[in-house]
Order: C-alpha cells, then sequence, then structure tokens
C-alpha cells in the first residue's frame, strides 16, 4: 500500500499539480495507473486476510475465484482512474 501512494504521489498527483500549476507540458506514467491499485488492492487484501488470503492455487498455477475477483477490481480501478486523470487534464486545458 505504501508504495502505491508512492507511486500515486509522484507519478499521477505530482503532474497534476504541475497542470495545476499552468506549467505548458505535462507528463505522467501510464503504469502508474495499473501499478497504483494493484498496490493497494492487494495491500488491503492481505492487511485483511494475511497469509490466508487464497488468491491462487500454486499447484495447478492458477488464480482461484478470489484472485480473479481482486484482479477485476484492479481493472475497473484503473480504468477509472485514468478516466478521471483525464478529465482533470481536460478541464484544465491539456490534451
Amino acid at each position: 500500500m505504501v508504495l502505491g501512494a508512492i507511486a500515486a504521489w509522484f507519478f499521477l498527483l505530482g503532474p497534476l499539480r504541475e497542470a495545476h500549476a499552468g506549467v505548458p507540458e505535462v507528463r505522467y506514467q501510464l503504469k502508474a495507473f495499473l501499478l497504483v491499485p494493484l498496490c493497494v488492492v492487494f495491500g488491503i487484501a492481505f492487511l485483511l486476510r494475511g497469509s490466508g488470503l487464497n488468491y491462487r492455487d500454486v499447484e495447478r498455477r492458477q488464480l482461484t475465484l478470489t484472485g480473479w475477483l481482486l484482479f477485476a477490481v484492479i481493472a475497473v480501478l484503473t480504468a477509472v482512474g485514468y478516466w478521471w486523470l483525464q478529465q482533470e487534464f481536460a478541464e484544465l486545458g491539456y490534451r
């Protein structure tokens, strides 16, 4: 969760702060849109369930239903985060 918070601060919120300051060109890392939800979702899941989090079947090398649900949440948060930041940049006049 800490890694996700650090990545969000530097790679997503940093460029947004630059945009609010009126910098002519703003760059952000697309990888952060996946990294942040991944770290936060799995961090919360491991905090709540600890080592009992059964998100994968080690023998069959497959995700369990829990694993697929976690990744579905990550996918939704990734898409929503990307959309939100694009809307923020558009409101500030960036493309």
